[in-house]
């Protein structure tokens, strides 16, 4: 078929090519380069905006210190006085008849507590109140312990003295 067309118009050609084709014809069966839109702009772009996140990041990590150096420092004393006393509570265990298992025990409690100090110290997506409260029950239930242990000790040694009076 496209012989017996291909024919046609070269016996016709002549009546053709007095015919102009309506304006916007070409336009429309071949469009004109596209715009283009250049990619630096768009990574320029990009650019700017990872660049105010990360500077408004660092200027906000920067202000929360500020909000836990007042827990922080009441921490501190808090820390200061039970350690202190967990320490005159040992130095009592230490000289008195207590088992292994006992000492044991207390050294698994050292070990948590220095886990949560760890914790604190190098976990940046923890929350600081939780961990600081924590840490101070840790220390208040450690006291409790051992002035428990030195009440039974005492107690069993004066039903022995008692024990032996008799």
């Amino acid at each position: 078929m496209s012989d017996r067309l291909e024919q046609f118009i070269r016996d016709n050609q002549a009546s053709f090519d007095h015919l102009k084709a309506p304006p916007g014809v070409w336009d429309r069966v071949a469009p004109g380069p596209k715009p283009v839109f250049p990619i630096w702009k768009v990574t320029t772009i990009a650019a700017s905006a990872l660049l105010l996140i990360a500077v408004g990041y660092i200027f906000g990590m920067r202000a929360q210190p500020s909000q836990l150096g007042a827990n922080y420092s009441e921490f501190q004393e808090a820390e200061q006085y039970y350690q202190s006393r967990i320490n005159q509570k040992m130095e009592q265990i230490k000289t008195l008849p207590v088992g292994q298992e006992v000492m044991t025990d207390l050294q698994v409690l050292d070990e948590v507590y220095a886990q949560l100090r760890k914790e604190l110290d190098e976990d940046p997506n923890t929350k600081p109140e939780m961990l600081l409260s924590a840490m101070i029950r840790h220390q208040q239930q450690k006291l409790d312990i051992l002035e428990k242990i030195l009440k039974r000790v005492d107690k069993y040694q004066t039903n022995e003295n008692h024990n032996h009076e008799m």
